[in-house]
């Protein structure tokens, strides 16, 4: 470890091996200083002194409460306003309008899973706004939900809150002063999303692993820029998981420069958009045509053949 960084190599290791039992994410060896910054924060906010007492009160005393904060900082991920552009554009251009074609219009439900500090459902809501306007796609009626681990992020993301930084960074200025407003408290340098946003989003912790077993059927599932951090085998299990979430004719949309590869069961690509999966329709047998039974007979089954006498 380089110099500066407190916490022993053991407790590095515990982490990850934590963080991929919880998370199913894989943690590279070299992201020290990352952990460090963002556990060093949750230790002021859980009360600890110092990391070392949070970490080895973690690991003593084994609080799932404490370990799931602990893997909801370390697997946060690095997000912005409208991100991944082509992505957004396979699901406008053709994730949307096929699905109002096929349902005739009415409420297409949205879900982001790992939706982080909520950036992307945001980024969605206001192109959802800009396309209505100008007529680029049918009215519908958008529900956007985001899950993800409870954590700092995810607060943020449900208020709707972000750094002067964070709001500019992919956001026009004219969305800015369109669909975010200064914080009124004093010294604060942060945006509000607007009520007309936070209306269209839900958001919600759960455990991204096991807590969608009770979860309701989307028509489209987010779940973008997340798939290389996954270990094989979680990987498999989270795009099994999300399969299973999607309705008839639905959309699963990954990164643009993301490849499920061979593992995308249910699912089929869609060539002409990067990143888009679309639910595989099973084709039914037809059932078989019954006419009436044979003359002489009441039923189809043949007729019970007589004892032979000796």
């Amino acid at each position: 470890m380089r110099g500066g960084l407190s916490l022993r190599p053991t407790y590095y290791e515990a982490l990850r091996r934590l963080t991929l039992q919880l998370a199913g994410v894989q943690m590279g060896s070299d992201h020290a200083f990352l952990v460090e910054t963002r556990l060093s924060q949750l230790a002021r906010k859980e009360g600890y002194e110092t990391l070392d007492a949070m970490i080895e009160d973690l690991f003593a005393v084994g609080q799932a409460r404490l370990a799931v904060h602990v893997v909801s900082a370390l697997v946060e991920r690095d997000t912005h306003f409208n991100r991944d552009p082509a992505s957004l554009d396979a699901l406008f251009d053709t994730a949307l309008p096929d699905l109002v074609e096929k349902r005739g219009g009415g409420r297409i439900d949205l879900l982001s899973y790992g939706c982080g500090s909520g950036q992307d459902l945001y980024s969605i809501a206001i192109r959802a706004r800009h396309a209505a306007a100008r007529a680029m796609l049918a009215p519908v009626d958008l529900h956007l939900k985001g899950v993800d681990y409870p954590s700092q992020a995810l607060e943020r993301a449900r208020t709707g809150r972000y750094t002067h930084f964070e709001i500019q960074r992919g956001l026009s200025a004219r969305d800015m002063i369109a669909h975010f407003t200064p914080d009124p408290v004093a010294d604060s340098t942060d945006w509000l999303a607007a009520a007309h946003l936070r209306e269209t989003v839900k958001f919600q912790d759960m455990h991204l692993l096991s807590g969608t077993q009770e979860a309701e059927a989307f028509h489209v599932v987010l779940f973008r820029g997340a798939i290389g951090q996954y270990g094989h085998a979680a990987r498999i299990r989270v795009i099994r998981t999300l399969a299973k979430l999607l309705r008839p004719h639905g959309y699963l949309v990954t990164g643009s420069d993301e490849d499920l590869g061979e593992i995308h069961p249910g699912l089929e690509k869609v060539e002409s958009a990067p990143g888009l999966y679309r639910r595989r329709v099973v084709q039914q047998e037809p059932a078989p045509v019954i006419g009436k039974p044979p003359p002489g007979r009441t039923t189809f089954e043949p007729p019970v053949a007589r004892r032979a006498h000796g």
